[in-house]
């Protein structure tokens, strides 16, 4: 389906035809078309291909900044779809999940998405929820264990034995679709060097429709179209 948009000027009326399938951004497994930014900027609800793209963009962000983020592995939500795991590093070697301090992996479970961090150092896994469910931290374990048997020996230690922690005092959502975009600024949060206060991002879902205009206007700027 093709729609046309009339843009009002002092003379003139331009037409411009443009189609919710159209390409905005693609790296990789990662496509993000005009029907997803409309979904961004709608207040629905956040695909895999939506969390996947707000981590490209945040290892652009890091490349840029690199000495105010943790080096971290990223295993993309379509992980066991894909089996794909992208390294977010400024200085990425052989030994990479070894000099690693975090790994990153967002869950999408019936429709809510929840956060997990692994610390390598402390051996400890950190839950983000933005809507606290006993059930979220089930199915948590469950991939945990998925990803552990699908890279045996890749890891200094078994990731299934860390505990799984919930992080308490965090913001959390006031409505039924924002889990997506938290999930996204946790994990901007969760990686930077500097430890997050916050006690003082409590008011972060009114800022919400803020985050999401911002994440829809960094992908349009990549459109080569």
């Amino acid at each position: 389906m093709r729609f046309t948009c009339a843009l009002p000027a002092p003379d003139l009326c331009f037409f411009v035809l443009f189609s919710r399938d159209d390409v905005i951004f693609q790296s990789g497994n990662i496509l993000i078309n005009r029907g997803d930014i409309d979904d961004i900027l709608t207040n629905q609800y956040f695909s895999d291909n939506h969390v996947d793209s707000f981590a490209f963009l945040l290892s652009e962000k890091i490349r840029i900044m690199p000495k105010e983020f943790q080096k971290y592995l990223y295993i993309s939500p379509l992980y066991r779809v894909t089996n794909m795991i992208i390294k977010c590093s400024y200085n990425t070697t052989p030994d990479f999940v070894r000099e690693s301090k975090l790994i990153v992996q967002p869950i999408c479970f019936q429709s809510h998405w929840v956060l997990i961090v692994g610390k390598l150092k402390e051996k400890v896994w950190k839950l983000y929820d933005s809507l606290p469910n006993p059930e979220h931290k089930a199915i948590c374990t469950e991939v945990i264990k998925q990803i552990h048997e699908d890279k045996a020996g890749v890891f200094p230690s078994d990731i299934t034995t860390w505990k799984l922690q919930t992080v308490r005092g965090i913001p959390t959502q006031s409505n039924e679709y924002d889990c997506g975009i938290f999930v996204c600024k946790y994990m901007e949060r969760a990686i930077l060097k500097k430890k997050t206060d916050w006690a003082s991002l409590k008011e972060w879902q009114k800022y919400m429709p803020k985050f999401r205009a911002e994440l829809g206007y960094a992908l349009c700027l990549t459109t080569k179209m």
